[in-house]
């Protein structure tokens, strides 16, 4: 077999990132049939389909999957070479790595974390989204994103879980102004956070009679809605600041949820996948590690 064009895989690996052949041919300045022209000589090449078109964008296939790991690691190489080959340290590391997960980590906890490497590397550029398990889980398998953080772990062939501690999930109502009981806080329609937290209850603490959802956008919209007295919420005791003018309602029963960082197993990463992929566990780990009094209790 000759060797894979360059510009097939370019394209390719264009497709994979963006999940669409439209954004992948405006990414490259190509007109879509000579993009699908490239997929296609690709995957003559190797005789077999490597991306097909479906309803929600473009889909790898298992071929197409091992194929995007090929050339995620070979663009790994060629940052690493780059990077050993600067002649400003400055410009060691350079590339972009793209992270997705909870609002509650990402990019509370994350940013801060990748902050004095992005500053000391102006070459790297992070691009975070703020996903839920299932859609960001896509999003890594299709090569969206490099690094996911999520409550579900893949559980997929390829896919490195690893398990980075629990958040603890409470309720909270507002401190200064009683009233609204029967209000919960989401940030959307799709958002299952209440749902679940309530199911999760003993049916003696779960509301009696009928109880409506109000939808504030985010975490921090969520947090003042409270504060506000526009009803109560479920969050994780970790996202709740010092000073926020709200209480813990100890009617309900803390409920832990798992914490996963999700990557494609390749056979070399880079000094940028790895790095970040280390201030993250490290910084994630902190964040969820229980406070020294809970732990002697233990």
């Amino acid at each position: 077999m000759p060797p894979l064009s360059q510009d097939q895989l370019a394209a390719f690996a264009a497709v994979a990132r963006a999940g669409s052949f439209t954004r992948a041919a405006a990414a490259l300045h190509l007109s879509q049939p000579a993009l699908s022209r490239r997929i296609a000589a690709l995957e003559a090449q190797l005789e077999a389909v490597v991306v097909v078109r479906a309803r929600g964008g473009a889909q790898l296939t298992e071929v197409g999957r091992r194929l995007f790991a090929f050339v995620e690691a070979q663009t790994a190489l060629e940052e690493e070479l780059l990077g050993d080959l600067a002649p400003s340290p400055s410009a060691a590391m350079r590339g972009v790595v793209r992270i997705g997960g909870l609002s509650s980590l990402v990019p509370p906890v994350v940013l801060p974390a990748l902050a004095p490497l992005l500053r000391a590397h102006p070459a790297v550029q992070v691009e975070l989204y703020r996903e839920v398990d299932r859609p960001v889980l896509e999003a890594l398998a299709g090569g969206r994103v490099d690094l996911a953080i999520s409550q579900a772990a893949a559980a997929t062939e390829g896919v490195e879980d690893v398990h980075l501690g629990d958040e603890e999930f409470v309720m909270i109502e507002s401190r200064d102004h009683p009233g609204r009981r029967d209000v919960f806080l989401d940030t959307g329609p799709r958002d299952p956070t209440t749902a679940w937290f309530l199911g999760a209850q003993p049916a003696r603490a779960r509301p009696k009679g009928r109880w409506t959802r109000s939808f504030l956008h985010d975490e921090p919209g969520i947090l003042l809605g409270v504060e506000l007295g526009l009803g109560r919420a479920v969050k994780p005791r970790h996202t709740i600041p010092d000073g926020a003018a709200v209480r813990v309602d100890a009617s309900f029963t803390p409920v832990a949820q798992p914490v996963y960082l999700c990557f494609r197993r390749q056979r070399f990463y880079g000094r940028l996948h790895r790095a970040v992929r280390e201030r993250i566990e490290a910084a994630v780990r902190a964040r969820l590690a229980p406070p020294p009094a809970r732990r002697a209790r233990r």
